[in-house]
């Protein structure tokens, strides 16, 4: 007859294995959490919060490849540089920080973020320890940070050897800022993804195109000797730029057969240049019209803005009667209503009548920073100029808009 044993000593033996277990891998937690850190960092959490929200923005928010999602962080001898990638636009920020043990490691851009936003504004100490796991502390705060491999993340060039194109921040991000906006969407024609950026006869010319719009910035002031050269630089890149670019310093321009970076105020953004040819800009440029017409910028800005009132998604078109010393605005939307509008003008010439998409010229008037701007045209099909009245011989700006059929 089987001996069964009472069930009281079976839950006691189940206690004491379990205690037995627990105890263990206490201690070997322990060990790894009080063991020699493979990196250690200590820096201020509004510092560290700043440059992973600036690094972090290039990050996909879907990826295959997890790695993509995290930020790298290798140590030198007193800073932290932080590394994100998409593959497409990498961007690199360097952070002072106590180094208390050189290494790297990875962490979840957007997990580190919402920790930091969260914690109080006192220094931070990151470690890496075992098994990839990050322990960060602030005051009597304690997390731990699942990480992955660093050396999984993808390598960013580092162009070595190669010397650098130095150019004021502010003009390449005003240059940058009045062209962006007719970057081509359409990733069926690849090559006018990018933004142009020329240096040619000691003057620099970016340009930008969708097929309905073009607008074309030049500079010969800040541009260095002897530089020749023309690549088309992402859009996505130029957002970037656009965003960290400062007023301020230089930007440093490192270029090679297929590759560019832009390094200022500690940081460095890398990108694949986009092969392909860009469309003559110099032909599209209209060279015979011969009606011009010079409104105020702030005048005309508000009229086509309050146009927009009366348009939609269907009909979004303005039609312009221009006459003597009279611009008239005229929407008329199914559905919707009518709109009138009449400015005065600088004009003495023949009455001629376009219509244009008004999202397209807000676009370009917002750029314009003079008292009057000049719009120039033809006749009802061809193109329109839009360019700001300026005495300015060093920067030129001009931006061609295609017609909608009346």
């Amino acid at each position: 007859m089987p001996h069964y044993q009472p069930i009281q000593q079976i839950l006691l033996r189940l206690r004491l294995d379990f205690y037995i277990t627990l105890d263990n891998n206490t201690d070997n937690n322990s060990q790894r959490m009080h063991g020699e850190s493979q990196m250690k960092i200590r820096i201020p959490r509004q510092d560290l919060l700043d440059n992973v929200n600036r690094a972090k923005t290039v990050i996909s928010s879907k990826t295959a490849l997890p790695i993509l999602s995290h930020l790298l962080l290798e140590t030198g001898e007193s800073a932290v540089r932080l590394s994100a990638t998409d593959l497409k636009v990498s961007i690199e920020c360097m952070v002072d920080c106590t180094v208390e043990e050189p290494g790297s490691c990875t962490v979840s851009s957007q997990r580190l973020a919402m920790i930091l936003s969260e914690l109080p504004n006192s220094d931070v100490t990151m470690a890496l320890g075992d098994n990839n796991v990050i322990h960060l502390s602030c005051g009597r705060i304690q997390t731990r940070l699942f990480s992955m491999p660093p050396e999984e993340f993808p390598p960013i060039r580092a162009f070595d050897n190669i010397e650098p194109l130095i150019f004021p921040q502010e003009m390449i991000k005003k240059m940058f800022m009045k062209t962006s906006f007719a970057i081509c969407t359409d990733q069926a024609r690849y090559n006018l993804t990018g933004l142009l950026f020329e240096i040619q006869d000691g003057k620099l010319t970016v340009v930008a195109t969708d097929g309905r719009r073009m607008s074309v910035c030049s500079e010969r002031e800040g541009i260095p000797e002897g530089a020749n050269l023309k690549v088309i630089i992402p859009g996505k890149m130029i957002g970037e730029l656009e965003r960290l670019l400062g007023t301020e310093g230089e930007v440093s321009v490192y270029l090679d057969e297929a590759q560019t970076a832009f390094a200022f105020n500690n940081m460095r953004l890398v990108t694949a240049i986009i092969e392909g040819n860009f469309p003559n800009y110099e032909v599209v440029i209209p060279k015979k019209h011969d009606k011009e017409v010079v409104i105020n910028t702030a005048a005309f800005t508000e009229a086509v803005r309050r146009t927009r009132t009366m348009t939609n998604e269907k009909f979004n078109n303005v039609r312009f009667i221009l006459s003597s010393g009279v611009l008239q605005l005229k929407v008329v939307t199914p559905e919707v209503g009518e709109y009138e509008e009449e400015i005065s003008v600088e004009y003495d010439g023949d009455q001629v009548e376009i219509a244009f998409n008004p999202d397209f010229l807000l676009d370009i008037l917002r750029n314009i920073d003079t008292e009057m701007v000049s719009l120039i045209l033809k006749d009802t099909t061809s193109p329109g100029i839009l360019k700001p009245c300026t005495d300015a011989a060093s920067e030129t700006y001009t931006n061609v808009v295609m017609p909608i059929r009346l």
